[in-house]
């Protein structure tokens, strides 16, 4: 039946690509990026004169070409434009500007318009949508009450794959459903490196078995459940010293340690049929000295392909990073990477890099530096996969009140209460807990980048003082940047004189340039008093030295701060299941930032 079913496919296929101009067939290999939920006219000339393939979601900002990726302009100043080139319409919206909250269902509707547009086009192809829902400060979607879950660190300390399938289903059913349809995880980074600034918890351990288990249950969850997989960032940057956005860096393993640490949950996933790799932007000499994987023949054709034996969908990660930027202009990068077998292109820019890329591809093509035989090979491949996700029948045709009723069912309430109590770990007690609800205590808590919010009574950036008055009234509420800048610190410290106790959030997340709260921490302990930490991170950065409790619920996100304030009450004990699923041994805490003089964080909308 699946060879039959499989000829059908193909045959579809087949018959589409003949129908399709170089134009359409290059504008499928570029998922550009989609912020907000209103309708613009650079989000429909995208779909319409572009011809993109996909689309990636971030609701939680507003298209505007003002923006930046990670400090970075991604236009080529040097760019020669052909006679045919043209441009899309842009928005000139503030910078960095919030995009509005948005429930399920509302979302649902949006989404079918995209889809509409797309289904329009003269070939009729539909979008892929997609997104990143890793976990933790990794949701692109957190609005409407949508239940979130912890980073993949949090599934694998619970120990249970089948509860990280059940996540992985939940989420792909919570997102499909309202028109997802491909999911930028799971993360099969092995973090063999503690002091790791872009990995970390969203790895599921520092050992590749653990990961290959978690990753394996998570993209079965994610593809039971509607939605496609992608495993990521291949080879592996576990390993890595620095931030692929920053810099690119050379991963100096052999070919031995590689194949037994880096690789080994990619073959897993593999193994399992996931459909889809995420390139990762750095340079592995055991395979190529050369060229980062996204550019590397040697390690996506010669790996990746005939070694491994993957068939599916390669996407790049974010081309823009400065990894690739800095050595190689974007619409050059773009040709380069379909050139040696990647398929589709992730493209975070909001401005006219956007036609460049488009044009860079095309013009690549038409002189032959792009085979015809590899474009239609890669839009071979994402039109299988898009057929294989029914994508041509239900593209537009999704109901925003299933949409609706599901993300806010109770199976889905109660799960993600459930995984949230499970993903605890009691990280140091110095015969601090349970809290005593009637000593005099100050809360401190980071405002999570509001960016990151659900910007509604669910999610907001308050909900850990929210949650402590639940237990205590006899509390002083304060909050900080996510790094305090230096008026919040004195505030703090002087708001301390009234108490003994101090119970605050040290929360990480790399996206913030300017650290977090462990200066803050060190203060309070060189005054004297005893300090409770509750951090979504069990590396120091997130522990840090000096605090006498810590609480580490792998999650900045409504239900695991919920769970984490129940402990320090005592409401809710640890699972003795869980455990810290890395070695920490000794670590040295990084320098601390110097705070800055006033408010203001260095924080960059575009991640992946």
């Amino acid at each position: 039946m699946a060879k039959k079913n499989n000829a059908k496919r193909d045959a579809f296929v087949a018959k589409l690509l003949a129908k399709m101009t170089i134009a359409e067939k290059v504008g499928q290999l570029l998922t550009f990026t989609r912020r907000g939920a209103m309708l613009t006219p650079s989000t429909i000339e995208q779909i319409t004169k572009l011809q993109c393939g996909g689309l990636c979601l971030e609701p939680y900002a507003v298209e505007t070409c003002k923006n930046l990726y990670w400090g970075n302009s991604q236009l080529d100043k040097n760019f020669k434009k052909p006679a045919d080139y043209f441009t899309i319409a842009n928005n000139y919206f503030a910078g960095k500007s919030f995009g509005i909250s948005i429930t399920p269902g509302d979302y649902t509707k949006d989404l079918n318009k995209l889809q509409k547009l797309a289904m329009g086009r003269r070939v009729g192809i539909p979008l892929h949508m997609t997104i990143d829902f890793e976990g933790d400060f990794k949701n692109d979607y957190m609005s409407g009450g949508i239940r979130q879950f912890p980073a993949p660190m949090g599934m694998a300390a619970i120990g249970d794959a089948k509860t990280t399938y059940q996540i992985g289903l939940t989420i792909a059913k919570q997102l499909s459903n309202m028109g997802v349809t491909q999911m930028y995880s799971p993360v099969c980074d092995v973090n063999i490196n503690p002091k790791n600034p872009e990995i970390g918890v969203r790895s599921f351990s520092d050992d590749p078995e653990t990961c290959a288990k978690h990753a394996v249950a998570l993209l079965k969850g994610f593809q039971d459940g509607g939605i496609a997989a992608t495993a990521k960032h291949f080879p592996g940057r576990g390993a890595s010293d620095t931030d692929a956005h920053d810099v690119l860096e050379v991963i100096k393993a052999d070919k031995q340690r590689m194949q037994e640490v880096e690789l080994y949950p990619f073959k897993a996933a593999i193994k399992a049929g996931v459909k889809a790799i995420m390139t990762g932007h750095s340079i592995y000499p055991a395979y190529d000295d050369k060229y980062p994987t996204t550019l590397s023949e040697r390690i996506i054709k010669g790996l990746l392909r005939e070694e491994l034996g993957f068939d599916g969908v390669i996407v790049t990660d974010a081309i823009g990073m400065a990894a690739i930027l800095k050595q190689w202009p974007l619409p050059q990068a773009c040709a380069k990477a379909i050139k040696v077998g990647c398929d589709t292109i992730l493209l975070k820019a909001d401005d006219e890099s956007r036609s460049q890329c488009f044009f860079g591809v095309k013009m690549a093509v038409e002189s032959g530096e792009i085979p015809e035989e590899r474009l239609d090979e890669a839009v071979t491949r994402l039109l299988r996969m898009k057929y294989d996700q029914g994508l041509f029948e239900t593209a537009g045709k999704k109901s925003p009140e299933k949409a609706q009723a599901f993300a806010m069912s109770r199976p889905v309430i109660n799960l993600s209460w459930e995984v949230a109590k499970k993903a605890l770990i009691v990280i140091r007690d110095n015969k601090m807990l349970p809290l005593n609800p009637k000593e005099r205590m100050l809360v401190i808590e980071q405002r999570i980048p509001y960016e990151f919010c659900g910007k509604d009574p669910y999610m907001h950036q308050h909900m850990f003082c929210e949650d402590m008055v639940e237990y205590s009234h006899n509390l002083i509420l304060a909050d900080t940047d996510f790094a305090a800048h230096e008026d919040e610190l004195e505030e703090c410290l002087e708001l301390a004189k009234q108490v003994d106790t101090v119970v605050m959030t040290n929360y990480y997340a790399r996206i913030v340039k300017t650290g977090n709260n462990r200066l803050l921490v060190k203060k309070l302990k060189e005054m004297g008093k005893k300090v409770v930490v509750v951090t979504n991170y069990p590396y120091v950065e997130g522990t840090t030295n000096e605090a006498d409790a810590v609480i580490c619920n792998f999650s900045g996100t409504p239900d695991s701060i919920k769970a984490a304030v129940g402990v320090l009450f005592g409401k809710i004990k640890p699972s003795a299941k869980t455990k810290l699923p890395i070695k920490l041994g000794a670590q040295v805490e990084a320098p601390i930032r110097k705070p800055i003089s006033k408010k203001g964080q260095t924080l960059d909308l575009s991640y992946c």
